[in-house]
């Protein structure tokens, strides 16, 4: 199956059972569209490749934010603020210190339910 049409399965898939998961559940969503990616051919690692990259899709359509790719390298990555249109740089070193926060308050989030 081609890039284009996997990532078009993700995006129906993520569309149509979104509504099922919590925020603090998006992980599981991943994993569950990953599954059904597969099933529709693609590696482990191409599927939940696919599935990241159409949650990012789906999960910014309401706010119109998105990665300036003709400015970012492997060390930094350009987001357009959709408000201000101002391009805010995040190094390889913050994205790690945010997403390591972010698992953390979503694990803490979790033990508390």
């Amino acid at each position: 199956m081609s890039q284009t049409t996997l990532h078009e399965v993700a995006i129906g898939y993520l569309l149509a059972h979104q509504a099922e998961h919590l925020t603090h559940d998006r992980h599981h969503l991943i994993g569950r569209c990953a599954q059904h990616l597969q099933e529709h051919g693609a590696t482990t690692e191409r599927a939940h490749i696919v599935a990241l990259q159409a949650l990012g899709e789906v999960d910014t359509r309401a706010t119109k934010a998105h990665v300036e790719l003709t400015h970012c390298t492997s060390f930094a990555v350009f987001v357009v603020d959709p408000v201000t249109r101002a391009r805010i740089a995040f190094t390889a070193a913050d994205l790690i210190r945010l997403a390591r926060e972010h698992a953390a308050r979503h694990e803490a989030m979790a033990t508390t339910h």
